[in-house]
């Protein structure tokens, strides 16, 4: 029971973190890494640590995170789309976007891992993706609108980043959207305890630190520079699915005893997140540098 609630906080602690990080990218870093990593899988890696059968989990995942880079870019590209909530307040912009595209994603999510014995494996879901992202980028990608846009500004060192990101979550906004997210996250918590690992993986799989980050951000941003996070979201399931399959084997690897399953457990899952999260800082800035010449 005590093991039980301490992975349960420790899947709090770091969804809460992943959401309030992605907030800040995406307001004041580098909107196309926050595109990236609002799949980023760190309540993946979570769920298959815990599950009965990690491959089972693994295996429910990829279908689910594709359907998520899909999810995600649609409501990137609608957020705005609904006229009557244009005097609305931001705060009820943000629930009731993200209420209906929560809902969404349960609905489809839940037939994704309802049917998954029909979908192609993990192979054919990343060749899947991979089309999918190709495509999208050729076709739908946008320079922004000033070369330096989405950089900090200039001299952000640390301590100008640590205070820029106090401002944005120390006050009543910011706290509400934080309230929300533990929120949501304990009622999904909670409900994941009565399914088996094929369900544990679906609901490991909720993006939900990205689902809050894109709702967050389209109440905070102008449309044009909101919508730069399309460019990049699909491109972030093609990394998450090699990570979740790689993480799955590492854990099928690791010894039975709960003490020793565990503790290297999260010591490689840090170890690939951190992995992952560097290869992205590093390579989607030369990428988006390379698109955004050859689109002006």
């Amino acid at each position: 029971m005590i093991a039980e609630f301490g992975m349960a906080l420790a899947k709090l602690v770091l969804g809460l973190a992943a959401f309030v990080a992605l907030g800040y990218l995406g307001k004041f870093y580098d909107k196309r890494i926050a595109g990236v990593l609002l799949t980023f899988p760190i309540l993946n890696g979570i769920g298959i640590l815990t599950g009965d059968d990690p491959l089972v989990v693994a295996d429910s995942i990829y279908a689910v995170v594709v359907f998520n880079g899909l999810v995600l870019f649609l409501m990137i590209s609608w957020c705005n789309a609904w006229p009557v909530m244009a005097s609305s307040s931001p705060n009820r912009k943000l629930i009731v976007r993200l209420l209906t595209w929560t809902t969404v994603w349960a609905v489809g999510a839940t037939l994704v891992t309802a049917f998954r014995a029909y979908l192609p494996g993990v192979l054919g879901l990343m060749l899947i993706q991979l089309a999918i992202t190709t495509a999208a980028v050729a076709l739908l990608w946008k320079a922004p609108r000033h070369v330096t846009q989405d950089n900090a500004p200039v001299g952000f060192g640390w301590r100008d980043h640590a205070r820029a990101m106090m401002v944005l979550w120390s006050n009543a906004s910011g706290m509400l959207r934080m309230g929300l997210f533990v929120l949501s996250c304990v009622v999904l918590f909670l409900a994941a305890q009565v399914f088996t690992s094929k369900w544990v993986g679906m609901f490991s799989a909720l993006p939900l630190p990205g689902l809050f980050a894109v709702a967050t951000l389209s109440v905070m941003e102008q449309e044009e520079d909101f919508d730069l996070m399309r460019d990049s979201v699909l491109i972030g399931p093609v990394s998450v699915i090699a990570f979740n399959w790689l993480y799955a084997q590492t854990v099928l690897a690791l010894p039975a005893d709960f003490t020793a399953h565990m503790s290297l457990g999260i010591a490689a899952l840090v170890l690939l997140l951190l992995a992952d999260a560097a290869l992205i800082f590093w390579i989607v800035p030369r990428m988006s540098a390379y698109l955004d010449r050859v689109r002006k």
